[in-house]
């Protein structure tokens, strides 16, 4: 008898470790997993998706940024007067290199002469003019007495001063600078934004010449950026307006850059940037 207790007592403990999950339970646990699963992948796929628009923002942004500082940069240093937009499209010489003179023919004032007189200063770039009080862009690309074509003179200086020649012998300058000022230019250089509305770029142009109406824009120029808008909700947006200096204050030039994100139709990042010029005649 008390063998067979002992074998009914083994036999209930055999039921009772060979129990497992019934079919509701494991259904329950499936959808359970399958409603956490689809969660994280919404999850993720939000997270990557977010990652990718601040991606583009920050990209639109980097382009916008540079674009702003590159010709804002140049445009510090433009001559004065000869600074002039047109549609899309923004025109000015960059001076390479400024001065005081000493020895300037003039009309009316000196006798026709070779050569002129200034004292050294420090050159960027190639020269191939001289400009003397230059106030409008008539007598900067109009081809008078105010910006004329100059090399650098082989005759020896004064101490302290550097010699040029005219390229047309016994020419003479327009006038005097009240305060002696000579600046020293190459070509002019141009920003224009082109192309049709879906794709339109911001260009440089450079080394096409001079030229008494504005190109716009000139030929062969190089991109600097892409994705322009020049419209918002139907308003025209003009990326260039110039606003001529007076004796209060210096010329100034608005930027108004708007980048559409890529990707995208109707999302865009707005540079709005004022660059106040430098040059005083």
């Amino acid at each position: 008898m008390s063998v067979a207790n002992s074998n009914n007592g083994f036999n209930k403990n055999s039921k009772s470790h060979q129990q497992g999950f019934t079919l509701v339970e494991l259904v329950a646990v499936i959808v359970l997993l399958g409603v956490i699963g689809v969660g994280l992948v919404n999850f993720i796929a939000s997270s990557v998706e977010a990652y990718r628009e601040v991606t583009r923002r920050d990209e639109v942004a980097q382009v916008g940024r540079f674009a702003v500082e590159r010709v804002s940069r140049e445009l510090r240093s433009a001559l004065p007067g000869s600074v002039r937009a047109s549609g899309n499209c923004i025109e000015f010489v960059p001076v390479q290199g400024a001065s005081i003179y000493t020895d300037l023919p003039v009309f009316g004032f000196n006798a026709p002469a070779d050569e002129f007189s200034v004292v050294n200063f420090i050159r960027r770039g190639n020269i191939s003019r001289a400009a003397v009080y230059t106030l409008t862009a008539d007598e900067v690309y109009g081809g008078g007495n105010h910006l004329i074509e100059v090399t650098p003179s082989l005759s020896t200086p004064a101490a302290g001063e550097t010699n040029f020649d005219f390229i047309n012998p016994s020419q003479r300058f327009a006038e005097q600078s009240p305060g002696r000022r000579i600046y020293f230019v190459d070509q002019p250089v141009s920003f224009c934004v082109t192309g049709p509305a879906s794709a339109r770029q911001l260009n440089r142009y450079g080394d096409y010449g001079y030229n008494v109406t504005q190109q716009s824009p000139p030929p062969d120029g190089f991109l600097l950026a892409e994705f322009i808008q020049l419209a918002d909700d139907g308003d025209v947006v003009t990326p260039f307006t110039y606003s001529a200096g007076t004796l209060q204050r210096n010329g100034t030039v608005h930027l108004d850059f708007r980048f559409l994100v890529r990707g995208t139709t109707d999302e865009w990042i707005r540079f709005n940037h004022d660059v106040a010029l430098r040059g005083i005649p």
